[in-house]
């Protein structure tokens, strides 16, 4: 980037830029327990994200002794700090990033899928360490994912450059990204989709998830009804000196013409997944801001 462009990033980018870039230096283990830390604080200070950790937590385990749901938000809140501060190491890391793959738990279900010539749609939520599962996918075939622009305009190009690493081709959220993406399905390609992301209500409609109803986003099911291709869901699990990959089979309701019922499905994947690691679940994010007619709202 050239220096009049680097400049003209407001000063609180460049300091964010300056401190991704410095804890990409740090060794993976070393950088784990600093997110040990940081999440930690972030518990005991009760920050906006711990807050909406707990709201969701209570309005999806009910069911839940307190004690027990209270240790999961805490246990949440230090798997989030320990994302954000693996993320830089492991776009520095590159290739090398693979060998702390320790495990890989139904491989086969993708290669039969990709088998098939009719591309494959990855189903991948906010769980454990998303990053890691783009680099493998690279390695298996020609990956597309699909890519929101961060908040933060400044920090777009590291965001890109760690991300390409691999050779992932990244797709915009946007006509022209669906259509790109439709195309590589239909070319025998992979395309990796958050599914867990809460849409504009034209792009989604509401299915349960943990029992309750959630906004749900209706790409999955359009992907696949016009492209022909399998699908299957998959998380990289945090664990000690790595990530151990799973690889799963959706419901078959996922093929419904439909939508509720594929809806329903695509959530009871995901939910699938969540049971498996269930504070490494992007909880400080607000699943059920949009809610049915006549529901009230559950954040602040």
């Amino acid at each position: 980037m050239k220096k009049s462009t680097i400049t003209s990033i407001p000063l609180k980018n460049r300091i964010l830029r300056g401190l991704i870039r410095l804890l990409s230096r740090l060794p993976l283990g070393t950088a784990r327990g600093l997110g040990w830390l940081v999440g930690e604080m972030a518990w005991m200070l009760k920050t906006r994200g711990t807050k909406t950790a707990l709201i969701n937590l209570e309005f999806c385990f009910s069911e839940m002794p307190e004690k027990e749901r209270m240790q999961l938000c805490r246990d949440s809140m230090r798997q989030w700090g320990q994302t954000l501060m693996e993320v830089p190491v492991i776009w520095r890391m590159g290739e090398k990033c693979l060998n702390r793959i320790l495990s890989i738990e139904g491989e086969n279900y993708y290669d039969e899928a990709l088998g098939a010539g009719k591309g494959l749609l990855l189903v991948a939520p906010h769980l454990g360490n998303w990053e890691i599962l783009g680099y493998w996918m690279s390695t298996k075939g020609s990956c597309n994912m699909l890519y929101q622009p961060p908040r933060e305009p400044g920090l777009e190009d590291i965001i890109l450059q760690g991300r390409k690493a691999l050779g992932a081709k990244l797709v915009a959220t946007d006509l022209r990204g669906v259509s790109s993406l439709i195309k590589a399905l239909k070319n025998g390609e992979v395309a990796g989709i958050l599914p867990d992301m809460e849409p504009e209500p034209a792009n989604g409609e509401f299915a349960p998830f943990f029992g309750r109803p959630a906004m749900t986003i209706t790409l999955v099911n359009r992907l696949q009804q016009k492209s022909g291709a399998p699908i299957v869901f998959a998380f990289a699990k945090r664990v000690k000196k790595g990530f151990e990959l799973t690889i799963i089979k959706p419901d078959p309701a996922i093929y419904s013409e439909n939508d509720g019922e594929a809806l329903s499905a695509v959530n009871r994947g995901v939910e699938k997944l969540v049971r498996m690691a269930p504070a490494q679940y992007q909880w400080e994010y607000k699943r059920f801001k949009r809610r049915p007619n006549g529901e009230a709202r559950i954040y602040p």
